[in-house]
């Protein structure tokens, strides 16, 4: 028992020791409070975006071996276990030399990122990025294989009623996963999917039908859309099973065989104006909407 506390009190006592000598190195360099907080502001960014280079990759478990073993180099020290302390000293010498090597993809990956995307880069900009980029590519695939798809995007207006419709999915949005769900034979291609911010909450859902009278020309996907858009404020993109064309429904109105860029620019204009705030979405619809 005196073991354990005469450890515990030279662990406290370290501690101290070297808070104390940095307070000392740090007054005796006479730097001010603004470089101090700027100093350690630039230091948690920089460690902040290690973490994220590194987050999911399997440097993370490396890191955290080296740390045990770094734990166990200072508590060989307080404990003074020489025979240990002398072999982890050798060790971690050798391993200081070693990360380069052993962090090379890594190391490399993160100085590319850091090349192509400034460093303030705001997170939820680039999500919206990626998750526009995978709804465009979807759609685009299925207008040029003509395979049919209604995708929902929720805004503030509750779409809980026409959830629970269909199955519940609960996945990040990818244009594999839309593939797969719109996939002709996909037991969830016959209905609507409803994504929220970047998740797709439910498939083969079913929506509400338009009670207007509309061309004769339009499907069961494109009137589906059309009595979603005049009911809620939710944005829809359908795709046509017949004609292979793409078509963006929002505001009870549809805009039919629209690019690509189109869709890219409408989508962006609905992630940029949240919160309702899509006044300028309007003035994108041309004279074809209906």
């Amino acid at each position: 028992m005196n073991f354990i506390n005469n450890a515990v009190a030279d662990f406290i006592l370290f501690v101290s020791r070297e808070l104390g000598t940095f307070w000392e190195n740090l007054a005796l360099m006479q730097l001010s409070w603004p470089q101090v907080v700027i100093d350690i502001l630039l230091v948690s960014i920089v460690f902040y975006y290690l973490f994220v280079v590194l987050r999911g990759s399997r440097a993370v478990h490396i890191i955290i071996g080296l740390a045990i073993l770094a734990f166990i180099f200072v508590l060989s020290n307080i404990l003074q276990l020489f025979a240990t302390g002398w072999l982890l000293d050798r060790f971690l010498t050798l391993v200081l030399v070693a990360i380069p090597v052993i962090f090379q993809q890594e190391l490399r990956r993160g100085l590319e990122k850091l090349g192509q995307t400034k460093i303030f880069l705001n997170n939820e900009v680039h999500a919206s990025n990626i998750l526009i980029s995978n709804l465009v590519e979807a759609s685009v695939v299925m207008a040029k294989n003509k395979i049919g798809a209604l995708i929902v995007l929720h805004r503030d207006v509750s779409l809980s009623e026409y959830e629970e419709t269909g199955v519940q999915i609960n996945g990040k949005v990818s244009k594999e996963l839309l593939l797969n769900i719109f996939f002709p034979k996909s037991p969830l291609h016959d209905g609507a999917v409803i994504i929220k911010g970047d998740r797709i909450i439910a498939a083969a859902c079913v929506l509400p039908h338009s009670y207007k009278i509309h061309d004769h020309e339009l499907g069961t996907r494109h009137k589906a859309a059309i009595g979603l858009a005049e009911n809620t404020d939710a944005h829809i993109i359908v795709v046509s099973e017949e004609k292979g064309i793409i078509s963006y429904a929002h505001n009870g109105r549809l805009e039919r065989n629209i690019t690509p860029e189109k869709l890219q620019k409408f989508l962006e204009e609905f992630y940029k104006f949240g919160d309702g705030k899509i006044k300028k979405i309007k003035k994108i619809f041309n004279k074809r909407s209906i």
